[in-house]
């Protein structure tokens, strides 16, 4: 794995979400997981520590533009302690499942602390079967989906033995001094405004260029429909409601083989089933809570990867928007998810998402202390009233993101990882997020919801597991079986080993591949690009 490209101040983006943030609204990102056997605390603290410096950002903390005169900027933490961000802790009895996700709320909660790197790990022990738990919280001003999912292949190895790293020394220049910090801000805004223009003239050319003249127009008027549509009013679901600042999980997994032959027998993506087996599910949560769905619309908000090829390994936030809207008077899975697809299709083939990127580019270019000034926490009631003159209920009604993983068992410390739940920041009255992560040929689904707005988002969980099932039985797709992917992998490596390799005694073939040398980056690059999940 390459060293990830990092730049000292931070992406208008990515301060957005330092911006938005609220102690109710905390804008973190991570996972829940749970691994087989039990993880040795000294073990695993030593074995992050040793692989420290192949994710630099993890060693810096945010420090603020004096008076916001810039965004804030990246620096190397001088008094870092790792045993500030790595924490063994018990799981609240009986040690199940239940008690995990229960724990994994309560630690998910709250801001981090922004005088240190932002980032913590909590290993959990006292599991019943032999199992060790793990939550990890990390703000997204660090990280977008792609992003966090990268740094699996740094915390992970892809064999029960993990790669050793030497552990490089840490001396971290001082942080600048307030006059410092300044000037560089100043200079910093000169130079970005112009790299900021450049790059959305460019944008913006190569936006127009992939249509013809016709094409422009149509394409102009979709985006022109889609953000009719994004700005306009939404009658509310149930769960778009005021925060607590509590948190309520549900988590729940399904086989990656039958989502890619239900994908494979109607059409569509994997994206494309993900919401129709969603809007199925709030469909029936809605009518449980008395709604009345006809002509009603579920918006849901699709984060959407736009890293170029030459931005792969880079850290922070390189994302757009699909604004989804799909009928939930339509109660034929197939139907709706033909709907859906058409939706979606026009949107790409209308390139929507470039254009949204564009949009917020643009409003990205504002000077850094409006942007401060507009979303800091003093001025956000200010500025949601003057939003609620606009919108009277949220645009959209929740968030879904689905992020590729690898499609073989991962390990840390030598402890296979068993399943992973993304978790999502939730804001602006949208109550629900739904996280979709593909790992070791299943699906893992997560929702994050607010204490008050959706108190009872276990039973959203159980109609995405009626809506999957019936879909599949719609889509005439049969029940299948996880493929241990890796399991086969492994015997026909072993298999094509046998010209070079030697039996140990037991039938097995030892294999004579030569290593990467463990300081490296290389030596810990656990998966190729080809292992991981299509999202199409």
């Amino acid at each position: 794995m390459a060293t990830p490209n990092l730049k000292r101040r931070l992406s208008p983006m990515d301060a957005f979400f330092l911006y938005l943030e609220r102690e109710e609204e905390p804008m973190n990102v991570g996972f829940v997981a749970q691994f087989e056997g039990k993880i040795s605390p000294k073990q695993f603290r030593s074995h992050i520590e040793s692989r420290l410096h192949l994710i630099p950002r993890y060693l810096q903390r945010v420090v603020p533009a004096p008076l916001n005169v810039g965004l804030p900027t990246w620096e190397f933490d001088p008094g870092f302690d790792i045993g500030n961000h790595i924490h063994y802790i018990k799981c609240d009895p009986p040690g199940d499942d239940d008690a995990l996700r229960r724990t994994s709320e309560r630690l998910f909660r709250g801001t981090l602390d922004r005088g240190k790197p932002l980032w913590e790990i909590y290993v959990i022990h006292g599991m019943k079967g032999n199992r060790t738990g793990m939550v990890t919280k990390i703000h997204h001003c660090m990280v977008d989906g792609i992003a966090g999912v990268a740094l699996m292949y740094v915390i992970f190895d892809a064999w029960p033995k993990p790669e050793k790293v030497k552990k490089q020394k840490y001396n971290p220049a001082p942080i600048p001094n307030q006059a410092q910090l300044l000037y560089d801000a100043l200079w910093d805004n000169a130079i970005d405004a112009l790299d900021h223009w450049a790059r959305f003239q460019k944008g913006l050319a190569d936006y127009a260029r992939g249509f013809t003249s016709s094409q422009t127009l149509d394409a102009v008027k979709e985006f022109a429909a889609s953000m009719r549509d994004f700005l306009s009013p939404a009658k509310r679901m149930p769960f778009n409601k005021a925060f607590s600042g509590e948190r309520k999980f549900a988590f729940a997994d399904f086989s990656f083989a039958e989502a890619r032959a239900i994908r494979a027998a109607c059409g569509g993506t994997l994206n494309d089933v993900a919401l129709t087996v969603l809007s199925g599910a709030c469909q029936r949560y809605a009518l449980m809570h008395g709604e009345k769905l006809r002509k009603r619309y579920l918006r849901v908000l699709v984060p959407v990867n736009i890293r170029t090829e030459d931005e792969r390994g880079a850290m922070g936030n390189r994302i757009s928007f699909l604004p989804v809207e799909i009928p939930l008077e339509v109660k034929d899975h197939i139907e709706r998810l033909r709907i859906i697809n058409e939706t979606t299709q026009e949107l790409k083939q209308s390139r929507v998402s470039e254009a949204v990127g564009l949009m917020f580019n643009a409003l990205q270019g504002a000077p850094a202390p409006l942007q401060a000034l507009a979303l800091g926490s003093a001025a956000r009631p200010t500025v949601q009233q003057a939003l609620g003159m606009v919108w009277q209920v949220p645009p959209m009604h929740l968030i879904c993101t689905n992020v590729p993983g690898p499609q073989i068992p991962l390990y840390s410390v030598g402890k296979r990882l068993l399943n992973y739940y993304g978790l999502l920041p939730i804001a602006l009255e949208m109550g629900i997020s739904c996280g979709i992560t593909s790992y070791d040929q299943r699906l893992f689904i997560s929702f994050i919801a607010d204490g008050n707005a959706a108190p009872d988002v276990d039973k959203l969980m159980d109609f995405m597991r009626e809506c999957f099932i019936e879909l599949r039985a719609a889509a005439e797709v049969k029940e299948r079986h996880v493929v241990e992917l890796a399991h086969a992998i492994r015997a026909q490596e072993a298999e094509m080993a046998r010209g070079n390799g030697h039996d140990n005694g037991n039938g097995a073939v030892k294999r004579r591949v030569r290593k990467p040398k463990a300081d490296t980056p290389k030596a810990i690059a656990v998966a190729p690009a080809d292992t991981a999940a299509s999202v199409n």
